[in-house]
């Protein structure tokens, strides 16, 4: 049985243009961030985020990890909110996905604490919805831009990530893990709204290794050509 919560969300800024928002947990160049900041036609502070509103679409830029995203959520669907497509970085599992590639989730398992609260399930697995995906897809195909696709983890404990639970984690075929999609899928399935993701990976785990470069120059130029159109010219 589903119950109201007790604690309700307030939301005071104007309505989500077109229902549309993309969601970008953490951004590590300054330079999109700077852009918003100058083409946006209203911007609005939240709890640990903010909120740019341009012509066709609302960039929210943080916050990050499950919990606080959702929290965040729980407030723009009082704005009429339709779709969420997640833009983030991804740490990658397997030796198939090398930094600067991008993962194009087809589904994501919940390592973290939020989903259940929203849609109990006994895999812990979220499905991205048929109409986010394809439109993502359309966005790559039609840049002719490569990318993965399969299952990624998101996690509440990034510095958790043991040889033990790594092995765990590529026994289920994970490709990769994250902070936030997972909760987010939950959330849009709770409200009968559509969500996906795009990542682009920015580390890679092994069990002897873990190889970071959040801020390098494949990074940067992947988010450049796989994000920056979705962000400014949609």
């Amino acid at each position: 049985m589903r119950q109201e919560s007790i604690a309700r969300p307030e939301f005071r800024g104007p309505d989500i243009p077109a229902g549309r928002l993309i969601f970008i947990p953490f951004m590590p160049f300054p330079g999109i961030l700077s852009d918003l900041k100058k083409k946006a036609s209203r911007k609005i502070g939240l709890h640990q985020s903010e909120l740019f509103y341009l012509e066709n679409q609302a960039i929210l830029y943080g916050p990050v990890g499950a919990s606080s995203s959702v929290s965040s959520l729980e407030k723009l669907r009082l704005g009429k909110l339709k779709e969420i497509i997640l833009l983030s970085y991804c740490g990658s599992l397997t030796e198939q996905l090398e930094i600067g590639q991008a993962l194009l989730p087809l589904s994501a398992l919940s390592d973290e604490g939020t989903s259940s609260h929203y849609l109990p399930r006994k895999d812990r697995l979220y499905q991205v919805s048929k109409a986010c995906r394809q439109e993502l897809l359309d966005h790559l195909e039609s840049r002719k831009l490569p990318y993965a696709e399969g299952a990624i983890v998101s996690t509440d404990a990034p510095y958790r990530e043991t040889p033990a639970w790594l092995k765990k984690m590529q026994q289920k075929g994970i490709l990769a893990v994250d902070m936030e999609i997972s909760a987010v899928l939950a959330f849009s399935r709770f409200y009968g709204l559509e969500a996906a993701g795009l990542f682009i990976v920015s580390d890679r785990l092994s069990l002897s290794f873990w190889r970071n470069l959040m801020a390098g120059r494949q990074v940067r130029s992947a988010t450049d050509n796989y994000f920056r159109p979705l962000i400014f010219e949609s």
